[in-house]
């Protein structure tokens, strides 16, 4: 591994990826400064969203659900035991995610199966360097090229990641997703998204480094951007040139 690689991995530079899919642009994300301004937000993002859900019956009609709250998935294949990494030792059997039988569907049900998947097998990838999971939520390859450096860092037996089973969390702040006006397929979820401040990243022959660093969003206020096309949700960086594009920047930021 080269010591450009090396430093990314280190530092959890591919992780700042999941990072573009969670805002549409620079400048939709916001610090909050303090709990009452986090509430404040909060309730307003809420609000705003529920709004827009009622508008966008296309996506919502199928779900009376409220997935307010941390984004919570459960469809793993396991094989032999789960024994979680150390700072002596790789994680072994850890549970892969397999794809929700509604992940396609074009509704919140689907979308939020679909965000789920896709957290599930990013940190899946995190902890094992196997990016296929990852492939089947991510056609374009977009995220599965920006996990590569965890897969060499495993694939070449460089390192591992340990201290936490959920290196990634993300909290999604309304009951369900807003759809910019005019945005045809186009949703945004109000959230934020954690670096497990427990996780550490173990390199052979360096220190131990911490997963989380002063770059990570945790306390930010955010937004999972995803599209609905060719009977797949899809989650964008926010920098695409298609109708996304044009969407974040007609949109308010939250």
């Amino acid at each position: 591994m080269s010591t450009r690689v090396s430093r990314r991995v280190a530092l959890g530079a591919t992780g700042a990826g999941a990072l573009a899919a969670l805002t549409a642009c620079a400048g939709s994300i916001r610090p909050l400064a303090d709990g009452s301004a986090s509430s404040s937000a909060s309730a307003s993002a809420s609000a705003s969203a529920s709004a827009s859900a009622s508008a966008s019956a296309s996506a919502s009609a199928s779900s009376s659900k409220s997935y307010k709250g941390f984004v919570k998935f459960d469809n793993f294949e396991k094989k032999g035991e789960y024994v979680p990494a150390t700072a002596t030792q790789k994680a072994q059997n850890v549970p892969k995610p397999l794809v929700p039988a509604n992940m396609n569907e074009q509704n919140v049900d689907g979308m939020y199966a679909f965000i789920g998947y896709w957290l599930a097998s990013f940190n899946y990838a995190v902890l094992t360097g196997d990016t296929e999971p990852m492939k089947k939520a991510d056609p374009a390859d977009i995220y599965v090229d920006m996990l590569q450096d965890y897969a060499v860092m495993y694939g070449d037996d460089l390192g591992w990641l340990y201290g936490s089973d959920t290196p990634i969390t993300i909290e999604l702040i309304s009951s369900a997703p807003q759809k910019p006006s005019s945005s045809g397929t186009l949703y945004y979820w109000p959230a934020y998204m954690n670096y497990s401040p427990d996780a550490k990243i173990h390199l052979e022959g360096k220190s131990d480094q911490p997963f989380k660093t002063a770059e990570s969003p945790n306390g930010k206020l955010m937004k999972a951007i995803v599209e609905y096309k060719d009977g797949k949700w899809f989650m964008l960086t926010g920098k695409e040139s298609s109708s996304a594009s044009a969407s974040s920047g007609s949109s308010s930021s939250v």
